[in-house]
């Protein structure tokens, strides 16, 4: 496996009645779109704690981030696919370069 240079980290808490709705949509492709996206070498999903999740994609390089956050097509249909449910959700996104290994 490719080693990731870079980390987009997405935690997010959903309010119960739209757990199930919200994981549906994550494994039922937005997970796996994001991570086909270039640059991106893999995702996961880990639980936190109750209705709380972060998602984890590991990035080959800044630039391929900085890439996909500039298609401003693909974040509306992100955006779009998630109205349904935005109201039950609270989002917080992290990224940044791996400065060390161990």
């Amino acid at each position: 496996m490719k080693q990731a240079k870079f980390f987009l980290v997405v935690r997010f808490s959903i309010a119960p009645q739209a757990e199930k709705q919200v994981l549906d949509w994550l494994d039922g492709g937005h997970m796996a779109e994001v991570a086909a996206q270039p640059g991106f070498l893999w995702g996961k999903r880990i639980f936190l704690e109750k209705n709380s999740y972060l998602m984890v994609y590991g990035i080959e390089s800044r630039s391929a981030f900085e890439r996909y956050e500039k298609n401003t097509a693909l974040k509306e249909k992100f955006a779009r696919e998630r109205a349904p449910f935005e109201e039950h959700m609270t989002i917080e996104r992290m990224a940044g370069e791996v400065v060390a290994d161990g």
